[in-house]
């Protein structure tokens, strides 16, 4: 898969690493490369059809990020413990509930009804795909995100959306839980619509604090 042709330095080297670490952080959200996964330089290159360089620099930008480690002079995938996607759960109640709350004093009548028809297809949707139904979560949630207006509130929930509802986290939910994830969906949207800024911090918080149930009791 080719990502770009590679140059070398000045800016277009810098948005060369910037796409090769943008594609390397969603493989590993999306689950397509998974914890203890070895990450070999000149094969991730040769795949990309990038030199090593970008590669180096991006596995460096996502060590920092806490998705990949140095493992015996390799860099492999991060496996996070039980402690670590708890603490990320923390963080995601206070800035998904502050995102929710900042939507429903903020939106404009158009993102309401974007946020209200995100949130019934997400509740109805029959996508067996489950590529199809991490899209439709992550389209709601960014209209939410959106919504609040508060950049800097954005960069931190993207900085947090490690183990957020990606293809393995999906992949734990059953009909009936993600039928009321849906549900949570909708009730959220309604509290936006009303502008309820504390019902809607309340929705998001326990809809946070139910996918994190989920993921503790099949996952750990």
């Amino acid at each position: 898969m080719t990502v770009l042709a590679d140059t070398s330095g000045g800016s277009s080297g810098e948005t060369l690493v910037k796409v090769v670490y943008s594609r390397l952080r969603r493989e590993i959200l999306d689950g397509t490369l998974r914890p203890n996964q070895p990450l070999v330089e000149v094969e991730l290159a040769d795949r990309m059809k990038v030199s090593r360089m970008p590669i180096r620099e991006s596995l460096q930008r996502l060590a920092v990020d806490g998705l990949v480690r140095s493992q015996r002079r390799r860099w492999v995938v991060h496996e996070h413990t039980k402690l670590e996607v708890c603490e990320m759960y923390e963080v995601r109640t206070a800035l998904e509930g502050e995102a929710a709350a900042l939507a429903a004093r903020k939106a404009s009548h158009e993102q309401v009804l974007a946020i209200l028809s995100a949130g019934r297809s997400t509740l109805f949707s029959q996508a067996e795909n489950r590529a199809e139904r991490v899209a439709n979560n992550e389209h709601f949630h960014n209209l939410i995100i959106n919504a609040a207006t508060n950049d800097r509130l954005t960069q931190m929930i993207e900085r947090n959306s490690i183990f957020h509802f990606n293809q393995h986290v999906a992949s734990l939910y059953s009909g009936d839980e993600l039928h009321e994830s849906g549900q949570q969906h909708e009730e959220l949207a309604r509290a936006i619509q009303k502008h309820d800024s504390d019902r809607a911090r309340k929705i998001a918080i326990a809809h946070v604090e139910h996918a994190l149930h989920i993921i503790m009791t099949k996952l750990y």
